[in-house]
């Protein structure tokens, strides 16, 4: 099930010769709830592409895409991040969900199932 989402996020760099993964600002992270190293599903809302890659912390406020993503984005493209987790009881189940607009956090709220 979805653990936790950054919605709207706006590519600020790329960086092709990267080893690969995706760069988030700290308070990227904080505002949805990745963890360092974790598994993300990243859809492009600009293009269309969708990859997988993982996290690794940056620079406040930076999105960057790096290593093979960085040919599926551009600078200013806009993003949504989610991370996904096999859970015992669905019903008790809560992700959070950070709502991204002009690179500043527009919301953070936690959804619930049932």
């Amino acid at each position: 099930m979805l653990r936790a989402k950054a919605h709207g996020l706006v590519v600020t760099g790329k960086n092709l010769h990267y080893e690969g993964s995706l760069t988030l600002g700290r308070d990227v992270m904080e505002a949805a709830g990745f963890y360092p190293l974790e598994h993300v599903e990243v859809y492009n809302v600009s293009n269309g592409a969708r990859f997988t890659t993982y996290v690794i912390p940056g620079r406040d406020g930076e999105v960057e895409l790096n290593g093979a993503a960085a040919r599926l984005g551009e600078v200013g493209d806009v993003l949504i991040v989610a991370a996904y987790d096999c859970v015992a009881d669905p019903g008790s189940h809560v992700a959070r969900v950070a709502v991204f607009q002009y690179y500043k956090v527009k919301e953070v709220r936690e959804v619930k199932l049932l």
